[in-house]
């Protein structure tokens, strides 16, 4: 069985609240779980999001929640947030090599998220 590897890294979008992510850097084996944990410290922001930057690539939307309600999830993660919106976890099923990458919590104010899809020609 390989090693994957997840590196995870934090940010905030607005200033001057403050996101914290732990833990820092995971090491996993595939097919294991990882849980990764969010904290907010602005109860005015009500949506916690998470991203995925994989090694070579952009950043892709992974899901959000918004007082424990919970969209746009992708296979084999799962998103959960306090109802308070200041606590998240992001869970990663089945690690596997595609998942490897940087991942980024973050919270903001509002009531939706929109995702857009850019290609290149």
């Amino acid at each position: 069985m390989s090693l994957s590897f997840l590196t995870v890294s934090l940010i905030s979008i607005l200033w001057p609240s403050l996101v914290t992510q732990l833990p820092r850097t995971v090491t996993a084996r595939e097919g294991r779980t990882v849980s990764l944990n969010c904290h907010q410290d602005d109860s005015s922001l009500t949506v916690m999001l998470w991203y995925i930057q994989p090694h070579q690539g952009g950043l892709t939307l992974i899901g959000y929640g918004v007082y424990s309600v919970i969209t746009h999830e992708r296979p084999d993660y799962n998103i959960t947030t306090t109802p308070d919106n200041m606590n998240s976890t992001l869970e990663i099923t089945s690690m596997n090599p595609t998942q490897e990458g940087v991942y980024y919590c973050a919270a903001r104010e509002g009531h939706s998220v929109r995702e857009r899809q850019i290609s290149r020609t």
